[in-house]
């Protein structure tokens, strides 16, 4: 066969080629039906792409660049398929669901990761508001923030979770929440299906913050490069401040130009790169905003000993891109019915609204023990060591320690699934140490990979938001209140519980 033959079947057989080819199709009808200057420069570009491709073909490009232009094709041809649903009316569930497969096929191509209906806006009320606001919860972990908001506070919302665990995506989605395993980080925070959300909800690691993570995120040169990274965020969103010679106002400076990838990657030379991931905090609202987006508010989870520095350059790059109100609290989960401690940074944000109601309860929550989330009696302690080696010159296990289970424990961590009764050695389980941060005994803790994974489900739980915690501050963000349904929540959760 003659090369020339051989080149033109290799570019016939080729789906890059063929996504370009449709695209065309497509456009230069739409152009025919449709005289005009735009529609026709849409059709011209789609043919020269068919052209690019086959060349690139022929000259045995790689095929990510074959993608790359089959990808511009598809997403041109999605583009121009949600243009015609949108003329023919608003899109309703009955329309969604009646799209043909390839139709369909296409959608969900373009509005991944992201479910399809996210690309048309929310079902409204009489006065504009959406009837399920939407909320990004990223870093999803098992589910705190949405045991929080749906299951304690009972707020309607249409809330997808993302997290690169995908064990605690698992658990989360067997619990009925939606999370999909991603690298929050490698997303496109200007996504088209993003453009109605309202609510950013995000929980970066805290190791890198926390002695467990021996405070990489402490140190001055990583404080100092996290801090210049969020302070680009503003002019890479096009929210940098400018002022004229004699000190007036002069609005807005255009986008820096720099694209979020650019400004993640100068995060690489970061010891411990999840202490970059608090940048993600300004990037995301700002990026959607930037971009047609609706975001009204932000709400991050973060260690207790969260540099000062670095909230200080988040807040300020909400502050510079006008929004109304940013706020900070260290919040005690305990202060809401855990019978747990677990003292955590909160930082919200508000764009066009104060908050009148408080995340501290009018009345103090009663006292819940840790002997009474576990079902013991009085007068036991709780033996924290596990498994751990003796010290041979005391005679004693090595390190841990214990505490009264009179009183509400120590904060939970991964090694909890080794606690256990001094005396009797009576260990706790999983679904103990899920009660102990506010879960229902039943919540389907997930471990995927080999063995039972019992420190791993610990280590879930030891991540987690509480959810009573989560109501409280979800509450005041959506001016609900939180109080009598989180103290429901409360003394139906840890009033069953016996003596053992």
């Amino acid at each position: 066969m003659p090369d020339g033959a051989r080149s033109f079947v290799r570019a016939e057989e080729d789906p890059a080629l063929a996504a370009c080819r449709a695209t065309a199709e497509a456009l230069s009808a739409y152009a025919a039906e449709r005289p005009g200057r735009e529609a026709a420069q849409w059709a011209f570009v789609a043919q020269e792409r068919v052209a690019e491709c086959t060349y690139l073909i022929d000259e045995g490009a790689r095929q990510d660049e074959l993608q790359g232009l089959a990808d511009a094709a598809r997403g041109e041809l999605a583009a121009l398929t949600l243009g015609l649903l949108d003329e023919a009316g608003p899109m309703t569930a009955e329309r969604l669901a009646a799209l043909d497969a390839d139709t369909l096929a296409l959608l969900t191509w373009y509005a991944a990761p992201w479910p399809v209906r996210w690309l048309w806006p929310p079902d409204t009320d009489a006065h504009g508001v959406a009837l399920r606001p939407r909320i990004v919860n990223l870093f999803h972990g098992p589910g705190g923030w949405s045991e929080g908001i749906r299951r304690v506070l009972g707020a309607d919302v249409d809330m997808i979770g993302v997290d690169l665990d995908p064990g605690a995506a698992a658990t989360a989605n067997a619990a009925g929440h939606l999370c999909i395993v991603a690298d929050i980080a490698a997303l496109d925070p200007e996504h088209p299906a993003l453009q109605w959300v309202v609510g950013v909800i995000l929980s970066p690691p805290c190791q890198a913050f926390s002695p467990a993570g021996r405070r990489r995120g402490h140190e001055v040169a990583a404080i100092e490069l996290v801090c210049s990274v969020i302070r680009s965020v503003g002019g890479a969103a096009g929210y940098l401040q400018t002022v004229h010679a004699d000190g007036s106002d002069a609005g807005c400076a255009p986008r820096s130009g720099e694209t979020w990838p650019e400004v993640r990657a100068r995060l690489a030379g970061l010891e411990d790169e999840r202490a970059g991931l608090m940048a993600e905090a300004a990037i995301w609202p700002l990026a959607m905003l930037c971009s047609n987006g609706s975001v009204e508010w932000v709400a991050v989870e973060q260690s207790s000993a969260l540099p000062a520095e670095i909230e200080e350059a988040i807040f300020f790059e909400f502050e510079q891109a006008g929004w109304r109100t940013t706020e900070a609290m260290t919040l005690d989960s305990v202060e809401h019915g855990s019978p747990s401690h677990r003292k955590r940074r909160f930082l919200t944000a508000y764009r066009n609204q104060t908050p009148v109601i408080s995340v501290h309860p009018e009345t103090p929550f009663p006292v819940t023990t840790f002997a009474q989330c576990v079902g013991w009696g009085p007068g036991r302690r709780v033996n924290t060591r596990g498994q751990r080696g003796i010290d041979p010159r005391t005679g004693r296990p090595k390190g841990g320690g214990g505490f009264s289970a009179d009183r509400p424990s120590n904060c939970v961590t991964a090694t909890a699934y080794g606690w256990k009764d001094e005396d009797s050695g009576q260990r706790i389980h999983q679904n103990d140490i899920g009660r102990l941060v506010g879960f229902r005994s039943d919540y389907p803790w997930t471990h995927i990979g080999r063995g039972e994974g019992i420190r791993t489900r610990a280590q879930q739980a030891a991540d987690v938001v509480c959810p009573m915690t989560a109501a409280a501050v979800i509450g005041r963000v959506l001016n609900l209140h939180w109080e009598e349904q989180t103290r429901t929540y409360v003394t139906k959760l840890y009033d069953t519980a016996g003596p053992a």
